[in-house]
Parts: C-alpha cells; sequence; structure tokens
C-alpha cells in the first residue's frame, strides 16, 4: 500500500501545476452537488422507527391536525368594555397578505356558518335522531306543545332577536332541528370556551384563541420559516399598538419545529467555530506559525465535500441532525494529518515515512469508519445518515491526509528541535512509571464499575425538541385555559375506504362512551356518533 502513495507523491511533486488544477477541479465539482443536497431539519428523524411507527407516520401525514399554529389573545387592559375581538380582527387583517402560507384560520364563527349548520342538520335530521329523539317528537305533535310553541316564536319574532331567529323558525316552526343540533355538542373540543363576537373565548373571557392551518407541513420548516418570522413581526407590531390592552403569543408544532430547525443550525455553526478556533490556537501554539495548522485541517474539507457529494448519488435527502457531528470529525480527522506532521519532524526520509505511517493510518480510519458505520443498522433516519457521512468522512479523510500533508509540509530540523512547549513535555512524560497515579487511575475505574448502574437516562421524548422561552410560556398559558395540550390522547381511525374507516370509527366512539360511563376516562370527543358510514346510515 506504502508504494501507491511514495509513487503518487513523486508524481504530484512533479507535476505540481496539473496537481493543484485536478485538485481544485473536485474541490468545485463536490461543492456542486454538496450544495444540491437537500438537509431534513425534523427533530423526529432522530426517533427510531418500526412497522408500526411507520404505519402511524403514514395515517398521520394525510391529516393535518398537528399542524395547527394555536395564537392567543391575553386580555391585560382593566377595561371591563375593552374586547378582545378589536385584536384580533386587527390580527386577521394584518395576515391577509399570508395567504400563500394559510391554508385557513379557525376561531371566527361568521353567521352564515351558523345559517349553514342549520340547514346541513335539518336537511339530514333522521341520521341525528336516536329513539328518544322520536319520543320527543311525539310530544311536540302534541296540541299543547304545538301552542306553546307557536306562542313561544310570536314573542320571538316581535323581539329584536327576529333578526336571528326569524329565518330558523320560517325552516323549522316546532324547533325539531335542534334536536339534531344537540348531537354536534359531542364535537365540542372543550366545555371551556364560548362564542363572544364570534370568537372562540375562554368562559372569563380573558383570552381568545385562533387556529391558524398552515399550507406547509410542520417538518416543511424551510417554507415555515419564512412564514414563522413574518409571523412573530405581526405580533410584535399588533403587541406594540395594543400595549397594556391585549398581548399575542403563538403555540404550535410548525413554530416548534421552525425553532428547532434554527437552534439545530445554529449549534452545527457554533460547535464547528469553536472547534476550529480551539484547535488552530493550540496548533499556531505548538507549530510557532500559522500556515502548518492550515495544512492540518485541509484533509478534512477535501474528505468532508467528497462525503456530501458521495451522500448526494445515495441519497436524495439528508438529516442535518448527521452534520452535528461536525465539530467531533474534526479532531478525529486532523488525527491523521497531526500524526504524518509528527513523523515528518523526526524523518524527512518520503519512503521512510510512507512505510511507517500508512498501514497505521488506514487501518485506524478503516476501524473508526467501520465504527460509524454500525449506525446504519438502527431504526433512526438522522443516525443512518450520520453513520454514512461520519464513516465516509473518516476513511477519506485518511487518504487525503497521507496525499496532501507531505506535499505542503517541510520541516526544518534545527529549528523545531529547538522548540519546546508544555504540549511537548505532557507527551514526553513517563506516565507507566508514576506509581501514585496508576493507582489512582485503578480506583476511578473500579468506583465507575460500583457507579455506572445508578446512572439514570431522560425517558421523556418531549425532550427532543427545543422549546424557546416565550413558547414555553405560551404552551403553559394553554395548559390554564384547557387540557388540550397535555393529557390527551389521539385515537385514529383508518381504513381502505372510507365506509370502513367511519365503521371501525362508531365502534371506537362506542368503546370511549363506555370506558366514560365506567369513570376510566373524564371525556372524549368524537364523529363517530354524528357522521355514519353508508350501513349505519340505512339502519
Amino acid at each position: 500500500m506504502h508504494r501507491f502513495f511514495i509513487h503518487l507523491y513523486y508524481f504530484i511533486s512533479k507535476n505540481r501545476f496539473i496537481s493543484i488544477a485536478i485538485a481544485l477541479g473536485i474541490l468545485l465539482i463536490c461543492t456542486f452537488f454538496a450544495s444540491k443536497i437537500n438537509f431534513e431539519e425534523d427533530i423526529n428523524q432522530i426517533i427510531p422507527k418500526n412497522e408500526k411507527s411507520d404505519l402511524t407516520a403514514k395515517v398521520l401525514t394525510q391529516l393535518n391536525f398537528s399542524d395547527k399554529i394555536i395564537v392567543i389573545i391575553e386580555k391585560k387592559s382593566k377595561d371591563e368594555n375593552f374586547q378582545l375581538s378589536e385584536t384580533a380582527d386587527t390580527f386577521l387583517s394584518k395576515i391577509d397578505p399570508l395567504k400563500k402560507y394559510i391554508g385557513s384560520v379557525q376561531g371566527k364563527v361568521n353567521d352564515n356558518e351558523i345559517s349553514e349548520t342549520f340547514d346541513f342538520v335539518n336537511q339530514n335530521l333522521p341520521l341525528f335522531l336516536n329513539e328518544k329523539d322520536y319520543a320527543e317528537i311525539e310530544r311536540k305533535l302534541n296540541k299543547d306543545s304545538i301552542a306553546k310553541q307557536v306562542e313561544n316564536n310570536y314573542v320571538s319574532l316581535v323581539s329584536p332577536t327576529s333578526l336571528v331567529t326569524k329565518d330558523f323558525i320560517k325552516k323549522d316552526p316546532l324547533g325539531i332541528t335542534f334536536l339534531g343540533i344537540k348531537k354536534l355538542n359531542a364535537l365540542n373540543i372543550s366545555k371551556d370556551f364560548k362564542l363572544e363576537d364570534n370568537y372562540i373565548v375562554t368562559k372569563d373571557g380573558k383570552n381568545l384563541l385562533l387556529f391558524i392551518d398552515p399550507k406547509n407541513k410542520s417538518n416543511d420548516t424551510k417554507n415555515n420559516e419564512v412564514f414563522v418570522n413574518q409571523l412573530n413581526e405581526i405580533k410584535d407590531e399588533i403587541n406594540k399598538t395594543f400595549n397594556g390592552k391585549t398581548e399575542i403569543s403563538y403555540f404550535g408544532s410548525p413554530v416548534i419545529a421552525v425553532a428547532n430547525a434554527q437552534q439545530i443550525k445554529k449549534d452545527i455553526q457554533n460547535t464547528v467555530i469553536i472547534s476550529m478556533t480551539v484547535l488552530l490556537i493550540l496548533l499556531m501554539y505548538y507549530f510557532r506559525n500559522f500556515f502548518t495548522p492550515l495544512i492540518v485541517f485541509l484533509p478534512t474539507v477535501f474528505a468532508v465535500f467528497i462525503s456530501l457529494m458521495i451522500l448526494y448519488f445515495i441519497k436524495d435527502k439528508i438529516s442535518a441532525i448527521s452534520l452535528s457531528v461536525g465539530a467531533i470529525l474534526i479532531g478525529i480527522t486532523i488525527d491523521y494529518a497531526l500524526h504524518i506532521l509528527t513523523h515528518y519532524k523526526h524523518n524527512n526520509n518520503i519512503e521512510e515515512l510512507y512505510k511507517e505511517i500508512t498501514q497505521p493510518i488506514i487501518l485506524s480510519s478503516a476501524t473508526t469508519a467501520v465504527s460509524f458505520l454500525c449506525l446504519v443498522f438502527v431504526r433512526s433516519e438522522a443516525l443512518k445518515d450520520l453513520g454514512l457521512f461520519a464513516s465516509i468522512t473518516v476513511f477519506l479523510s485518511s487518504f487525503a491526509a497521507l496525499i496532501i500533508v507531505p506535499q505542503l509540509y517541510h520541516p526544518k530540523a534545527d529549528k523545531e528541535k529547538t522548540n519546546t512547549n508544555f504540549i511537548d513535555k505532557i507527551g514526553s512524560y513517563p506516565y507507566e512509571k508514576n506509581k501514585p497515579l496508576i493507582i489512582g487511575c485503578s480506583l476511578i475505574i473500579i468506583a465507575c464499575l460500583f457507579g455506572f448502574r445508578h446512572v439514570g437516562f431522560n425517558e421523556d421524548i418531549g425532550d427532543l425538541n427545543y422549546i424557546p422561552k416565550d413558547l414555553k410560556i405560551s404552551e403553559a398559558k394553554l395548559e390554564k385555559l384547557s387540557d388540550i395540550t397535555s393529557k390527551s390522547i389521539y385515537t385514529i381511525s383508518y381504513g381502505n375506504s372510507e365506509s370502513e374507516a367511519l365503521t371501525r370509527n362508531s365502534q371506537l366512539s362506542q368503546f370511549l362512551e363506555k370506558e366514560k360511563q365506567e369513570g376510566k376516562i373524564l371525556s372524549y370527543n368524537s364523529i363517530g356518533n354524528v357522521v355514519l358510514s353508508e350501513k349505519d346510515q340505512q339502519k
């Protein structure tokens, strides 16, 4: 193996300009393909998957209930006459230019929606009624009941409320439709809210909720980042306008996903910059010049870009979390270059150098690469990407170091022998002869054998998410308002057809009702008793 690198060394030495051009060409090609890679910034990619979770993920991708952004408008004014609807109206007008990001906004009930709901129930009334309702209808058809209902209708028509009630009275004088409308109460999210000025408001009237349904999925952080940033600008502007009266805050998986994506990118940049800065300072101190540390990093740069190009052809997209290992890879991969430099300082014969270091460096990189490559067999997509990226980078960096470092580094033996520093002293110290140190280390190892069993692991998968302080405050507000952010279990009925899914949902609804009657659950919300399959409708 060392003969190949010796011949390559002499070839590059004789053809420096051609070699530099080839190296720059390779770097440009790799940079081009690396820039084409699509990075996934979804923190959920790190969660292991199996057949059951894959099925769950498949069902969830067809739904969007978890992709909503909850807008909380909190009342700060002590003026009882101030209406939260004023702030809500301003907010809705401000987000109007963001329609390309928004599918719909829920939380405001228009008058025509109430009329449409009444007409729908009226036209499909038999589907909403049960035996008790038919007994109630029979009672309403008695002469006394009809007379009482007509009297109530007359009072309603001559009062100011007739502006709202007259259309309903014309369509259903006996009020039979309201028996069906009562069934829609099963769809109520919570009993902690009411309608005020056509908006969903908490019972104490201090909080108003709006629900934004984005067009993009929560894991599409690239597009959602622009949307969330603009929402934050609108929030800051309205909070400034209504300072002391109301305060707007957001919460939802798209907002958390964007915060995670931004934090991942920030962490990658910070860790790589910090590690490179510290290593550069140490290397410049050790080698007493600026050029040598750059030589040490050069093989790593080539290895990273070639690895990214290979990943581009292997996978169409990779998890950005896999790049978070960048700081660790820098520390591992520069070791090969440092190993060559230290040998080259003591042996200026290039052929002897390659005979001594080629096999150890390649074997060392191969064993490290195989260790990372084992991650390919786990069920986490992010860890698979990390394993591929790290293993390719480590292995290629050893080859790059063997090719690049001897070409660029030429030690001056006389000068370097006179330079000694604390790093040389630490490296040359005979640790194996220090008995107190050996005894101390042995005692620490023995103590660790007894203590490692007491190490605990965080089993809360929610801690994988990075949640900024303002979002934690918003989450706490929601938990105080209702239990819609906690203590809730979402159940989904699915099937090969709409009828099959509806049938299963009706069975699930019956099971939940039984559990509620037995006191095993506090409450549940389901369309199982309202939206029936075609077979159940015929019954």
